[in-house]
């Protein structure tokens, strides 16, 4: 979409004038990209929550006596089905790029189909975790990254539909895909995070236990 302004011309006519599609385009790149960028601040505060509390901890409320811990594998396999499906929207992007608004619309529809199944990986981690969500700063911590990304993969999952049904519209073009471009942006982005996730918490002994 692009904004119009009405202005009036000395006879009283009243002209529409849109905005040029490049300033446009590049205004809409740099709210997605300070999206982004909140994102990663949202992020690496948990991420250095996790550690801090982990490093510290303090009244050794970190873990409880012989408490059972997440399964590693699971956080990993969430994260690869998170990367896998931000490959498959850029192969989508690569194809509009060259003209083929087909290859965009199978190749987003993959990515879709493979967040739908990493959402519901996500939620039976969170439903099986061995502890409750209050049994240690351990157990809060792996609720609460669990939670960020499902708010994460909600989001996504909205803007890859989105991106699909303008796709199959006939809405995007190798000269009109700026708005392609900028969901994987934030595609890209989330599949990082959920890797950064998945490192961060495979290291679970406190090294001051």
């Amino acid at each position: 979409m692009t904004s119009v302004t009405l202005r009036t011309s000395g006879g009283g006519h009243v002209d529409g004038h849109a905005e040029d599609p490049i300033v446009v385009g590049r205004r809409w790149q740099t709210g997605v990209l300070l999206l982004i960028l909140a994102d990663v601040s949202f992020v690496a505060a948990l991420l250095f929550s996790y550690l801090y509390l982990r490093g510290l901890n303090t009244s050794k409320a970190w873990l409880l006596p012989k408490q059972q811990i997440a399964t590693i594998w699971v956080g990993w396999l969430i994260a690869g089905v998170l990367v896998l499906s931000a490959l498959a929207y850029r192969s989508g992007l690569g194809g509009i790029r060259n003209g083929s608004s087909t290859r965009l619309a199978s190749a987003a529809g993959l990515g879709v189909l493979l967040l739908v199944a990493d959402f519901a990986a996500q939620v039976g981690q969170l439903v099986t975790l061995p502890f409750g969500v209050g049994d240690s700063a351990y157990s809060s911590e792996l609720y609460l990254l669990g939670g960020a990304n499902l708010f994460h993969l909600l989001i996504t999952l909205f803007l890859g539909i989105g991106v699909v049904n303008r796709t199959r519209r006939g809405l995007y073009s190798r000269d009109d895909s700026r708005q392609v471009q900028m969901v994987g942006y934030w595609w890209t982005w989330i599949a990082i995070a959920a890797c950064a996730t998945a490192l961060v918490t495979s290291f679970v002994s406190s090294p001051a236990a």
